[in-house]
């Protein structure tokens, strides 16, 4: 599975992409919306993590682009902005919502969930 992990948080992301490589997925992990949006140009994604609050363009912005562009990637928003939540995440087009801190079993569950299909 193709995954784009992005967040400003580069500890947290590190240890994200060390523990998804574990399991086989190929991982791509960038810092700010910017380059987010380069890779989601591509659309080589299986599966996106999005921080909400990321620098230059959000996370929100990045999954409007996905769904705007019929881009095959599931996008997932996590954010720790209490007035972010779930049905917010959901209008907004995510398949999945998770606040932070974001724990590594979360992750887990969402992968198997979408290679289940």
């Amino acid at each position: 599975m193709n995954i784009l992990i992005a967040d400003d948080t580069k500890g947290l992301l590190e240890l994200l992409r060390a523990k998804a490589s574990l399991k086989g997925h190929d991982i791509d992990v960038v810092y700010d919306g910017n380059k987010a949006l380069e890779y989601i140009k591509s659309d080589k994604y299986d599966l996106v993590f999005l921080d909400h609050n990321m620098p230059k363009v959000t996370g929100s912005e990045l999954i409007k682009y996905i769904r705007e562009n019929n881009l095959k990637a599931k996008a997932v928003l996590f954010t720790g902005d209490p007035s972010i939540n779930y049905f917010i995440a959901k209008e907004i087009g995510a398949d999945e919502y998770l606040s932070k801190p974001i724990r590594i079993k979360d992750i887990e569950h969402i992968v198997t969930k979408y290679l289940k299909g």
